[in-house]
């Protein structure tokens, strides 16, 4: 089973409502387990409202993620995604330490590139692989560009940017994704499917890399 944690220091980048989506667009494909270990609670809230059984909803204490990801392993799940606090909160690292891979969203923003560089320090403490996300960004603002030259010298940044789209929040306010609303050819319904494509291509590739690191 593969898991994902998703991780920002930096309150308001679109660190649950990216996890909600991705969990559910993965849905569609695997089992999935989306974990809530936020207090604030934004993927169960949105849980209460859903009617589609998938993806499995689960909220756990970083003192028993552990035990969670198991289970889901006996369970058969075959992806876990984390929706971490918003800041390193006590126990964080614990929840980024037992992930595969941890995305890192940012807005096109100066003051959530200041905030990633902590975010990287965490996440190559616990010495997990990373990858950035641009979320919540404005249609063709110049400061898109910026800000992946700038995260690209701390890490992968993926090709695929998230943009500021009402559609995010008034699905969740469905208790639905975007890739679950009638207008499935959305851009916000695109940006989630190949944003999710390319992120679980990088995970297989960083798997492939591992593995024959580990037998070299």
């Amino acid at each position: 089973m593969l898991t994902i944690a998703v991780f920002s220091q930096k309150g308001g980048a679109g660190k649950s409502t990216l996890a909600v989506h991705l969990a559910v667009a993965a849905s569609r494909s695997m089992k999935v387990i989306l974990v809530d270990a936020d207090q604030q609670a934004t993927v169960a809230n949105w849980a209460a409202d859903r009617k589609q059984p998938s993806p499995f909803i689960a909220r756990a204490e970083p003192s028993s993620i552990e035990q969670l990801l198991a289970a889901a392993r006996d369970e058969g799940f075959d992806l876990a995604v984390i929706d971490c606090p918003p800041h390193a909160a006590p126990g964080t690292a614990a929840l980024l330490r037992a992930a595969d891979h941890i995305v890192i969203p940012s807005q096109p923003t100066m003051p959530d590139l200041a905030a990633t560089a902590r975010s990287v320090a965490l996440a190559r403490a616990t010495g997990k692989p990373h990858s950035f996300v641009i979320n919540r960004a404005p249609t063709r603002a110049p400061e898109v560009a910026q800000t992946i030259a700038a995260l690209s010298t701390g890490g992968v940044v993926s090709p695929i940017v998230i943009g500021d789209r009402c559609a995010f929040s008034r699905a969740l306010a469905d208790g639905i994704a975007v890739t679950e609303c009638a207008s499935g050819s959305s851009k916000a319904a695109a940006e989630i499917t190949d944003y999710w494509t390319w992120l679980s291509e990088h995970m297989r590739k960083e798997e492939t890399w591992q593995t024959q690191q580990a037998a070299a």
